[in-house]
């Protein structure tokens, strides 16, 4: 039998609001709420990893690094004229360069066939010789790059932006036309020039000119320029490196409602929310709740990563959310539903502005650094803010729909479509970092991830990065839990039976699942089988309980719990307080 939860516990993640019409075929995954799936995309992410492949291109969308580039990108400088209601764009692109080894003749850029290369320029001379094919644009160096040299080069381009690409034209009845981007996990490419690269961060500076009347909102400080022929030029930049999947851009008639959070040191920053102005009134609490949010945060991981800059949430087309640093984009749908709590959702989204922007997993197959944390963080706000147990939340929200049945890691995702396991990336890494934490205790968890974001703040981290801060501030080898929870799909099955004894009770725990367990060594019996901290809890005749925690080492093993007074036990519990990712099928006496 599953464990049971109480349904008011559960998150209801059903989209309902005002009507939203989009003009692309994007298809917005629900559960959780966060990044958005078009039709075709994993398609689409097949075709890249075979086409980076070919012709020593030197690069491939799983596992892509600067060292097998021989370059690295430095900055960029994003220029887009936008008009909501003309399906189209036109940008350029300064993009500073600086090679990691000799002899870098050419530069290889992403950039989608859909749109159409207008020129380019090296220091300010045009290139001759450049060429697309496919996704990918060529630029010949001439003479090429030695170590350390710099260049910056000037890509124009325009089109129409593909169908189910990062960019999506919609509508709401009263407001009008809008656009918003979503670029993750592999479509920056389609709007714009660049090295679509999550381990290649870069400054990004962002420049939207749009017809008067619209808002054009992205990463970092902003602020606005009245053009000679009316339209209106917003330019935004984040001081911070990011990777191509968080650049985006939202334009729309929005209303700006606006706070205030102040820091621990008492340096302030705005929240601020920009949303269209019929969906102003149930958005104001929210853009208020933040700042609550923020505080608790903060608490927990150090001080926000962009206090410098704002933090706020931007209206979108699709129902969920996603972290572009110091702008979540948050669905119309979800926005305009007055009675909706969001809580949830919008604590996910802030979390990712330490846990996924500033720490960025290196390779796509470790998307559960960002999302298991984010995820957990929503665990650890309720945890604060309520007088909840943090594994019974963790069991409220873990959906066996998404997760049973799922096959390979289990918190490791294919390149290509790393959100293809979601119950693995969102819940399953929640569950990771929850057990972590029990098995290492509080003071040693938080001081391990406040090291964990110092030692990678900026920067990209792996799994191995993560273990290794946490055996080196824990003291512990936490080798086994890895292996058997990052690396092993699926969780124990258990199955336990008591009988009452002389001084106590005893208690058989057997594991019975059928999937193998990786493990540092194999076990004695070489029966597949996890190792755990598990508590038990048995209820007494008298009415009264007693708690022990026992390691479970074996499949099948058997624990005496002292009672006191003679007292029989009528009842044994198994990890009463949901501190476990297990099943357990059945709990009784024994025959």
């Amino acid at each position: 039998m599953h464990r049971l939860v109480p349904i008011s516990l559960l998150v209801a993640l059903l989209v309902g609001g005002s009507a939203v019409t989009a003009r692309s075929d994007r298809e917005a995954r629900e559960r959780p709420l966060h990044a958005v799936h078009p039709e075709g995309r994993a398609k689409r992410a097949r075709a890249l990893v075979s086409a980076s492949a070919r012709a020593g291109s030197g690069r491939t969308v799983l596992s892509p690094e600067g060292a097998e580039r021989g370059y690295d990108v430095l900055t960029y400088d994003l220029r887009f004229e936008l008009d909501p209601a003309v399906f189209a764009l036109e940008g350029s692109a300064a993009i500073r360069i600086a090679a990691v080894r000799p002899g870098i003749g050419e530069i290889r850029l992403d950039l989608d066939d859909a749109m159409t290369v207008r020129g380019v320029q090296r220091d300010g001379a045009p290139v001759a010789g450049f060429a697309t094919a496919g996704d990918v644009l060529t630029i010949p160096l001439d003479p090429p790059l030695g170590v350390e040299e710099r260049a910056t080069l000037v890509v124009r381009w325009g089109g129409t932006p593909p169908a189910g690409g990062a960019l999506t034209f919609w509508t709401t009845p009263a407001s009008g036309p809008a656009i918003s981007s979503l670029a993750e996990p592999f479509d920056a490419r389609t709007f714009w020039p660049c090295v679509d690269d999550p381990a290649d961060k870069a400054v990004v500076t962002l420049s939207a000119t749009v017809p008067q009347g619209y808002v054009a909102v992205s990463a970092g400080r902003g602020a606005s320029t009245s053009e000679p022929d009316g339209r209106v030029t917003w330019r935004w930049k984040l001081p911070q490196p990011i990777s191509t999947y968080l650049v985006s851009v939202a334009v729309g008639r929005f209303e700006e409602i606006a706070t205030e959070y102040r820091a621990a040191d008492g340096r302030t920053m705005p929240v601020v929310g920009w949303v269209v102005p019929e969906h102003a009134a149930p958005n104001r609490a929210r853009v208020a709740s933040m700042v609550r949010h923020m505080e608790v945060l903060s608490s927990l991981f150090g001080e926000y990563p962009y206090l410098d800059t704002k933090y706020g949430i931007v209206e979108g087309s699709f129902s969920g959310g996603m972290e572009h640093p110091t702008i979540t984009l948050i669905g119309a749908s979800l926005l305009g539903n007055a009675s909706r709590d969001l809580t949830d959702l919008l604590v996910h989204e802030l979390a990712h502005q330490w846990w996924g922007d500033e720490v960025t997993m290196r390779t796509w197959d470790d998307i559960w650094l960002n999302e298991g944390f984010s995820t957990y963080a929503e665990i650890l706000y309720r945890e604060r803010t309520s007088s909840l147990s943090p594994g019974l939340l963790l069991a409220s929200q873990y959906d066996d729909g998404l997760y049973a049945g799922q096959l390979g890691p289990a918190v490791v995702a294919p390149p290509t479509d790393p959100f293809r396991y979601t119950g693995a990336v969102y819940d399953k890494g929640a569950w990771v970092l929850h057990m972590l934490r029990r098995r290492v205790g509080d003071a040693a968890f938080f001081a391990a991830v406040r090291e964990y974001r110092r030692r990678h703040e900026r920067g990209n981290a792996t799994r191995g990065d993560l273990r290794a801060v946490f055996e080196e501030v824990s003291g512990r080898d936490l080798k086994q839990h890895f292996d058997q929870w990052v690396e092993t799909p699926y969780r124990p099955v258990l199955r336990a039976t008591f009988r009452n004894v002389s001084g106590g009770a005893e208690v058989n725990v057997r594991q019975v699942q059928a999937h193998a367990v990786v493990h540092p060594q194999p076990g004695p019996d070489d029966v597949p089988h996890y190792v755990f901290p598990l508590t038990l809890r048995l209820y007494t005749a008298s009415g009264g309980s007693k708690t022990a925690t026992v390691e479970v080492t074996r499949a099948d093993e058997t624990f005496f719990v002292p009672l006191d007074g003679g007292t029989a036990a009528v009842a044994v519990g198994l990890d009463p307080n949901g501190d476990l990712l297990e099943i357990v099928e059945a709990v009784g006496p024994a025959f």
